[in-house]
């Protein structure tokens, strides 16, 4: 039988690129003025209403051209209206290269850590001691179940099961 031959359709074909680059988390959202809820973000109304109190002042609509999420409210005489595209698109922008930053600033940031974390009493092998870890290993790896089983009675005592 002759069955046609499909190529394969990976899960998450950005992971199979080399160059892609490996994040943990990325958001999915299109709009980083609302993040797609419709409503602008707290962290960013404040940078437009500085005394903006989430719980007795109305909820911002997004009115960012470029996205579709707050067309639901747009008009909602419960929701506050006063932005305008250009401030939605000010903010999203600026929330946009806030991720980056963050983002750039983790990696550098856990690259560091990890140069720096050994464990406590290590310090960096020397070509000679290398070499004296791969002898121990090798007289380890020679060593008889017969010679383990004494070792462990010497040391431990009493007879195995």
């Amino acid at each position: 039988m002759n069955f046609p031959q499909l190529p394969r359709e990976p899960i998450r074909p950005e992971r199979s690129k080399p160059e892609a680059e490996k994040e943990l988390w990325q958001p999915t959202w299109k709009c980083f003025c609302c993040q797609d809820t419709g409503k602008v973000q707290l962290h960013l109304i404040r940078l437009v209403i500085p005394d903006y109190d989430h719980h007795q002042d109305k909820s911002v609509v997004c009115q960012n051209p470029q996205c579709q999420a707050g067309e639901m409210i747009r008009g909602n005489p419960n929701y506050d209206q006063r932005f305008t595209a250009s401030i939605c698109a000010k903010l999203d922008k600026f929330s946009r290269e806030d991720w980056r930053l963050t983002q750039a600033r983790k990696f550098v940031n856990i690259k560091a850590l990890s140069e720096k974390i050994a464990m406590p009493g290590s310090c960096t092998r020397t070509e000679n001691d290398n070499r004296e870890v791969l002898l121990r290993k090798r007289e380890i790896e020679a060593i008889t179940h017969e010679q383990w089983m004494a070792t462990r009675s010497k040391y431990l005592g009493g007879e195995s099961d």
